[in-house]
């Protein structure tokens, strides 16, 4: 395992791009580092799925955002 992927943990799971858009929109506006990556179908297919990642020393509070926001 490359050590940068170590740093960085999944926090959800978003169905579609505009849901991923939507998400790593918010986390970022909350001041997080944000990545994602399809790992499902294409970014042009409705049903494809991204993982949405922070920074695995975020990762708590990044997740009590989006609970706050009914994510």
């Amino acid at each position: 395992m490359k050590t940068d992927a170590a740093m960085w943990v999944v926090i959800y799971m978003a169905r579609g791009t505009t849901q991923a858009d939507e998400v790593e929109k918010l986390l970022s506006k909350e001041g997080f580092l944000v990545r994602r990556k399809l790992v499902s179908g294409q970014e042009t297919q409705p049903d494809c799925a991204f993982e949405i990642r922070v920074l695995h020393s975020e990762a708590r509070e990044a997740q009590n955002v989006l609970m706050d926001n009914n994510l």
